[in-house]
C-alpha cells in the first residue's frame, strides 16, 4: 500500500522539520515542543518500519519500538501542555517526585516491551496474509498489555485535563488557540478508536500519519498564533474604551468605523442606515478650524453642543499605503476637560484645573479645597510591592469617591497628592468628611504598616484667591501637619529636633504635647485656617529650637543670668529662625519662632513689635506656653494653682499677653473645666 508508506513519510517529515523550526527559537517552551515533534516523528518512522516487517523477529522488535515511541510522545505531550497551559502543576511542591515517577514508569513500560521482543511476555505475534491492512504480522495481547494501555490512557487523561482546564479559564475570545489543539487532540483519539475497533477500513492506523500531520498546526497555535476574530473583537474592544471619540473614513470618504465616545458626542451617526460622508460630518460638527482634509493637522474643537466636553484637542490624520497613495482618514478627539488619571481614575491635574475653574466662574462660594496624602506608602511598596502600594492609593481615591458630595471635583496630582473641591462647603464640614476618610482607610489597612491619611483645607471666599494659590494653601497645610505624623517619613527631622530640644532644655514632652494640644484649642476657637493650625501645632513644638544653639553652661544655670548671658539667652529666637529658614518644612513658621518672645506693649525681644504688629500665631504660643509654664512644676519654680495662673494672665494682658487672646484663652480652659 504505497499511499500509506507516503503518508507516514510526510509526516514523519513534517515533525523533523517543525522540530528543527521549534529548536531555533531557543526558548525553554521551543524546545519541549521540539522534543515533542521529534517523538511524533520517531512514531512515524517505527510505524512504517511495523507495516514493512517480512519476518516474525521484525515484527516483534519493530512493535515494541512503535509503543516505546508512543510512550515517549505521550510523555513529551503531558510536558508540553504542561508548558503551553502554563500550568500551576509547574510549581506545585512534590513536582519533582511526579517528574520521577513518570520517567520510572515510562522507563519500565519501555524495559517490558523491549524484552518482550526476546521473552513474548504481553505480545504474541500472527501472520494473517489476507489481513485487509497493511499490517501483516497482528499481535496478540495478555494482561501485561493492558497495564501498558491504562498508563498510555493515564497519561492521555493528564492531557486532556490540562488543555480542557485551560480552555474553560480563559476569555473566549483566547480559547480558539487551545480549542483547536483540543480538536485536534481529540480527532485523533477517535482516529485510534475508530481503528482499534475496526469501523474504519483502512490499511493504516490514520492516527499515527495524524501526529506528525498535526504538527503545523500545533506550532502555529503556540508561537505563531493570531487569530483574525479574536484581533478584531480585541481591536474593537481597545476603541470602544478608548476614552476619545474616534471616526474612521474610507478612502471614497464615507465613515468606515467609529467608538461609543464618538457617537454620544453625534448621535446621527448612530444611524445605520445612511452612509454619512466626510464633508457631510465635517459640517455637522462645525470644525473651522480644520484647515484641509489633504493634510494631518492638530487643532482645538470647541464643541457647540450639548454632549460631551466643551473643549477638544482634535488630531486629523490622512492615511496613506506604502505608496503614498490615500486610504482613509482617521479624526481622534482627546477632551480637554476629562482627562482622567489611570490608577485612580480621578481627573487628571489639567482637567482639575479646568473643572475647578468652571466653578468658580459661576460666583458660588465658598470653596474649600482639601489637598491629601496616603503616609506610609513607599515603605508599603518596599515591603510588598507596587502593586500592594498601587492598590492603596485606588482605595484612597475610592473612599473620596464614596464620601464626598457627588459634585465634588477630585483629581490625582503629583507626588501622590489627591485632591478635592467642594461648593458651598466651609472648612469643618470638610474636616468631618475627611476624619472619617481616615478612619474608613485606617480601619481597610491590612499592611501591618503604619499608614494613614493626612490631609491639609484652604477655603476660596472671593474671587481674590485663585485655585492654584488654594492648592499651594492646602498642600503647605499637609505637608506641615505630615511633621507632626509618626506614619510619615517627614517626621523624623521633626522627632530629632525635638529630641535634642528636650535633652538641651528644661522643657519635656509632656509639656511639648500640652502645648501642641492648648494651642489647637485655642486656634479652633478663634477660626484660623486649617494651613494655621498646622502651622500652629508644629510652632507648639519648635518654637524654642533655637536654644539648641546657646551654651548649656547658661541655658541651666540655676541662678540669675548677667547681662552678657541674657544677650545670649535672647538670641535663641534669631538661631531659630536661621534654622527654620534652613529647612523647606519648617520655613513657614521661621517668621513666628523669630517673634515669639515680643510683647504687646512694645517690650519684647528681637524686634520690639507691639499690639497687632506681633504674627498673631506667635501671641497665641507666647499666651499657652507661659500658661503651661505656671500650671506645672519646674526645676526653677513650683506650679501655680489654676486660679493663681488666670491672674496673672488678666494682669499681663495688654502688656505681656494680647488681651483678646486672653479672653478668648480664659473661655477655652473654663469650657475645658480647667478653671
Amino acid at each position: 500500500m504505497i499511499w500509506c508508506y507516503i503518508a507516514c513519510s510526510l509526516a514523519a517529515l513534517c515533525a523533523f522539520f517543525y522540530a528543527i523550526k521549534s529548536y531555533q527559537r531557543k526558548t525553554h517552551l521551543a524546545t519541549v515542543t521540539g522534543t515533542m515533534f521529534l517523538a511524533a516523528c520517531a512514531v512515524n518512522l517505527t510505524y512504517l518500519a511495523r507495516v514493512r516487517a517480512r519476518t516474525y523477529f521484525a515484527a516483534s522488535f519493530t512493535t515494541s519500538a512503535y509503543f516505546v515511541c508512543l510512550d515517549l510522545l505521550l510523555l513529551s505531550m503531558v510536558y508540553y501542555m504542561v508548558e503551553f497551559t502554563q500550568s500551576r502543576i509547574a510549581a506545585r511542591r512534590g513536582k519533582k517526585a511526579v517528574v520521577y515517577t513518570a520517567h520510572f514508569l515510562v522507563f519500565v513500560d519501555a524495559a517490558v516491551l523491549i524484552g518482550n521482543v526476546f521473552h513474548e511476555t504481553i505480545l504474541r505475534y500472527q501472520y494473517h496474509a489476507d489481513s485487509p491492512y497493511a499490517i501483516k504480522y497482528m499481535y496478540e495481547s495478555s494482561l501485561g498489555f493492558y497495564l501498558h494501555l491504562a498508563f498510555s490512557y493515564m497519561l492521555v487523561a493528564a492531557i486532556i485535563y490540562l488543555l480542557l482546564r485551560k480552555t474553560l479559564s480563559v476569555p473566549k475570545i483566547y480559547r480558539a488557540r487551545y480549542v483547536n489543539t483540543l480538536l485536534a487532540l481529540c480527532a485523533i483519539g477517535m482516529l485510534t478508536i475508530f481503528y482499534m475497533t475496526e469501523v474504519l477500513k483502512v490499511g493504516i492506523d490514520l492516527a499515527v500519519p495524524a501526529y506528525g500531520l498535526a504538527c503545523p498546526l500545533v506550532y502555529i497555535s503556540t508561537f505563531d498564533y493570531s487569530s483574525e476574530g479574536m484581533l478584531n473583537t480585541t481591536r474593537k474592544m481597545v476603541l470602544e474604551y478608548l476614552d476619545m471619540p474616534m471616526i474612521l473614513f474610507d478612502y471614497e470618504g464615507y465613515v468606515a468605523d467609529t467608538n461609543r465616545d464618538m457617537r454620544e458626542l453625534f448621535p446621527v451617526l448612530d444611524n445605520q442606515e445612511s452612509r454619512i460622508s466626510m464633508m457631510d460630518f465635517l459640517q455637522i460638527g462645525s470644525f473651522r478650524d480644520l484647515q484641509s482634509t489633504d493634510e494631518s493637522q492638530s487643532f482645538v474643537w470647541e464643541n457647540p453642543g450639548s454632549a460631551g466636553a466643551r473643549r477638544y484637542q482634535c488630531d486629523f490624520s490622512c492615511l496613506t499605503d506604502e505608496k503614498e497613495r490615500c486610504i482613509g482618514h482617521l479624526l481622534i478627539m482627546k477632551n480637554l476637560e476629562m482627562e482622567r488619571d489611570m490608577l485612580t481614575r480621578l481627573y487628571s491635574k489639567n482637567s482639575f484645573y479646568s473643572e475647578t475653574d468652571k466653578i468658580l466662574s459661576q460666583g458660588v462660594y465658598p470653596v474649600t479645597v482639601v489637598v491629601c496624602n496616603a503616609n506610609g506608602i513607599g515603605l508599603v511598596n518596599d515591603v510588598f510591592g507596587w502593586k500592594k502600594g498601587n492598590q492603596m492609593l485606588r482605595r484612597v481615591a475610592d473612599l473620596l469617591r464614596e464620601h464626598l458630595p457627588a459634585n465634588a471635583v477630585l483629581a490625582r496630582l503629583e507626588d501622590g497628592d489627591m485632591a478635592a473641591v467642594l461648593t458651598e462647603v466651609e472648612q469643618e464640614y470638610a474636616v468631618r468628611l475627611f476624619e472619617g476618610i481616615k478612619e474608613q482607610y485606617a480601619e481597610a489597612n491590612d499592611t501591618g504598616i503604619n499608614t494613614d491619611i493626612e490631609y491639609g483645607i484652604a477655603v476660596i471666599r472671593d474671587g481674590t484667591k485663585s485655585v492654584e494659590d488654594a492648592v499651594r494653601e492646602a498642600s503647605e497645610s499637609m505637608r506641615t501637619k505630615k511633621m507632626m505624623n509618626q506614619s510619615s517619613q517627614k517626621s523624623s527631622l521633626l522627632d530629632s529636633l525635638t529630641q535634642t530640644l528636650t535633652e538641651s532644655d528644661y522643657e519635656t514632652e509632656e509639656h511639648v504635647e500640652r502645648t501642641r494640644e492648648m494651642a489647637i484649642r485655642l486656634g479652633k476657637a478663634l477660626n484660623l485656617t486649617d494651613g494655621d493650625l498646622g502651622k500652629l501645632a508644629l510652632l507648639a513644638v519648635l518654637h524654642d529650637i533655637g536654644k539648641i544653639a546657646i551654651p548649656h553652661s547658661i541655658l541651666l544655670k540655676p541662678g540669675k543670668l548677667t547681662d552678657a548671658e541674657w544677650e545670649i539667652m535672647k538670641s535663641h529666637t534669631e538661631k531659630g529662625y536661621r534654622i527654620a529658614n534652613a529647612s523647606k518644612e519648617l520655613k513657614p513658621i521661621g517668621e513666628y519662632i523669630l517673634h515669639h518672645h515680643e510683647r504687646w506693649d512694645g517690650g519684647g525681644y528681637p524686634g520690639g513689635l507691639a499690639g497687632e504688629e506681633i504674627p498673631l500665631l506667635s501671641r497665641i504660643i507666647t499666651v499657652v506656653d507661659s500658661h503651661d509654664v505656671m500650671v506645672h512644676d519646674r526645676p526653677y519654680h513650683k506650679a501655680m494653682s489654676a486660679e493663681a495662673a488666670k491672674q496673672e494672665l488678666l494682669r499681663c494682658a495688654g502688656t505681656q499677653f494680647d488681651p483678646k487672646l486672653v479672653e478668648v484663652f480664659l473661655t477655652v480652659l473654663e469650657e475645658e473645666g480647667v478653671s
